[in-house]
């Protein structure tokens, strides 16, 4: 009985998984949040993470630093609202995953920006602390939905959080994520009417068509 109480007291505690709810963007924009779970000792944990819920028409990458802050492990979240210009589906309300930690530790801190290309937040979030990150910074988690085109999970990761911090965002971004509308279309021309008969010997008038559709008059 001793031995089997010196097993269970040395057992590691089951890793306990935590759902995140993050707050979905409005259309044509992105949300960029942190996951941060504090390591106030021992290694850091490896995490698994996955969707917990649908996606619907939005874009979710997730990407851990490669560097990570001192006693602490954190992921980064892009949600990218991808429905159409158009569409009527109806946007989102929160996109949903869990975390799973490699050991059980406490329930993780998230902070979000939400809508950071319409406007900076009124104050850095957390993340902004990571300093400017590159693609190369970053290893790739996880990834759901069709991506804006030319950019992958870790670039708009990047993206993201440089809209998040007030630094310079990639026109190109911008332009994938809110595509510019198309022009209306132009109005058809008005058919011009039939041009009067002429008498005999008159040279032949052809009616011409232009923008304005304007029948020329024989003199």
């Amino acid at each position: 009985m001793l031995a089997a109480l010196v097993v269970s007291l040395a057992a590691p505690a089951a890793a306990q998984a935590h759902r995140i709810r993050l707050t979905a963007p409005a259309q044509f924009d992105v949300s960029i949040a942190q996951v941060r779970y504090a390591v106030p000792h021992g290694p850091r944990p490896a995490l698994r993470l996955a969707l917990a819920g649908p996606t619907g028409l939005d874009y979710v990458a997730v990407a851990l630093p490669r560097h990570q802050p001192k006693r602490a492990v954190v992921a980064l979240v892009a949600v990218v609202n991808r429905r159409p210009r158009g569409s009527q589906a109806p946007d989102l309300a929160q996109v949903v995953f869990s975390t799973r930690p490699s050991r059980a530790m406490r329930a993780p801190t998230v902070t979000q920006a939400t809508n950071v290309l319409a406007a900076s937040p009124a104050a850095a979030p957390a993340a902004c602390a990571l300093g400017a990150l590159t693609v190369g910074d970053l290893r790739f988690a996880l990834r759901a939905g069709a991506s804006p085109p030319g950019f992958g999970a870790r670039s708009t990761i990047v993206q993201a959080l440089d809209a998040a911090c007030g630094r310079a965002v990639d026109p190109a971004f911008r332009a994938a994520v809110a595509p510019p509308a198309l022009p209306a279309p132009s109005p058809r021309p008005i058919p011009c009417p039939p041009c009067p008969p002429l008498p005999p010997g008159d040279p032949h008038i052809v009616c011409p068509r232009p923008a304005l559709a304007v029948c020329p008059e024989r003199a």
